[in-house]
């Protein structure tokens, strides 16, 4: 853990270890844009693991153009991404961990809002904002909600994945990802955590971009992610009826933010999320650096 000095000499920050993990299988496509939006975050103390699936579409190629910068990587036959995160998990070092798909990006200073938000003490898990963006990298909308609660979760409050962060402790007290999911791993893993009374803190900052497109297993395994959430409602859900005065808020905000997305900056329709971390760091990043 690394020390930083705050504004007074006598005061200062403890910066935690974060670890990040990118299971990633023949993504070569989007994955250089993935580990620059984790690589340039400037965040001292950030670990970065790159799991690959044994990728021939030239993902290694990518992956070694980074160097020294990923702590460890690995491209070898897995057992699906929930294998590749374990595998992640099994040598993450951070106190803090979470994963970012190599299709998605973080956003900047994603990592300084992570460590921020788990000075709290008490804090277990957070959940941030976060940005819908175009197969070619451009924002669509926001992915906004009121604080979670428990019953919010039970009953399918929309999760921002990319965004979701936690203790390392939380990997000992309740176990790793459920090999046995194809398609709600991630959910699996939110109930699994609040039926263990762990409950994720929202952090109202857009931290991550998740990348629409065709080829994600939203599209292609829709049929399989029906099953597995059908099954989990059934084992751990409870009915829309008892969030309904979140999910009326959560409405009315969403409404708000989409209104608010088509003219106001930062993170307005149709910025090019790719641009925030082209070398000469626009007047965007900037903007979005400040505000988001």
């Amino acid at each position: 853990m690394l020390l930083v000095e705050s504004r007074g000499p006598m005061d200062p920050v403890r910066l935690p270890r974060i670890t990040v993990i990118t299971p990633s299988f023949e993504q070569a496509r989007y994955l250089c844009w993935t580990m620059r939006s984790v690589l340039e975050q400037q965040y001292p103390e950030v670990e970065y693991l790159v799991v690959d699936g044994g990728s021939t579409d030239g993902s290694v190629d990518v992956i070694r153009s980074f160097g020294d910068s990923v702590a460890w990587w690995c491209s070898e036959r897995d057992r699906g991404q929930a294998h590749a995160i374990n595998k992640g998990l099994a040598r993450a070092t951070g106190e803090i961990v979470g994963w970012l798909n190599s299709d998605d990006m973080l956003l900047p200073r994603a990592l300084d809002r992570v460590a921020s938000a788990f000075r709290d003490p008490s804090v277990q898990v957070i959940c941030g904002w976060g940005v819908m963006m175009s197969e070619a990298g451009k924002i669509r909308r926001r992915w906004v909600f009121p604080e979670l609660t428990a019953d919010a979760v039970l009953a399918d409050a929309p999760i921002f994945q990319p965004s979701v962060f936690w203790r390392r402790r939380v990997v000992d007290r309740i176990g790793s990802l459920d090999e046995t999911m194809q398609f709600c791993l991630d959910r699996e893993y939110w109930l699994r955590m609040v039926t263990h009374g762990i409950v994720p803190k929202t952090v109202r900052h857009c931290l991550a971009a998740y990348r629409k497109h065709d080829a994600t297993k939203t599209r292609q395994l829709s049929h399989v992610g029906r099953k597995e959430y059908d099954m989990l409602q059934a084992r751990f859900g409870r009915s829309a009826r008892s969030s309904f005065s979140w999910r009326l808020r959560s409405a009315c905000l969403r409404l708000l933010y989409q209104k608010l997305l088509i003219a106001c900056p930062p993170l307005y329709r149709g910025l090019d999320v790719h641009k925030l971390y082209e070398p000469s760091r626009s007047k965007a990043s900037s903007a979005v650096s400040e505000a988001c």
